[in-house]
């Protein structure tokens, strides 16, 4: 199991990467790799019995961040996935 502070910072460097992009296509990439890096983190965090809440809540703001850009580029999330 990784270290739980590295699981933490993939998923925000992941969304920081994407909001400082400004290449269309390359944003476009890191707004799919940033909605991955927090589903998979907000998943390993809720699959525990004691998980953090602030960072939970920190991952729903990350995703509806990452949803509202991705509108403007017209990306279609997969609804099953929504926070």
């Amino acid at each position: 199991m990784r270290d739980i502070n590295q699981s933490d910072q993939i998923w925000k460097r992941s969304l920081q990467d994407a909001l400082f992009e400004l290449d269309p296509q390359a944003l476009r990439q890191k707004l799919e790799a940033a909605h991955k890096a927090i589903e998979a983190r907000r998943s390993e965090l809720t699959s525990t019995a004691n998980f953090d809440s602030d960072e939970l809540a920190d991952l729903r703001r990350g995703l509806h961040t990452v949803y509202a850009l991705g509108f403007l580029y017209d990306i279609k999330w997969d609804p099953s996935n929504a926070a």
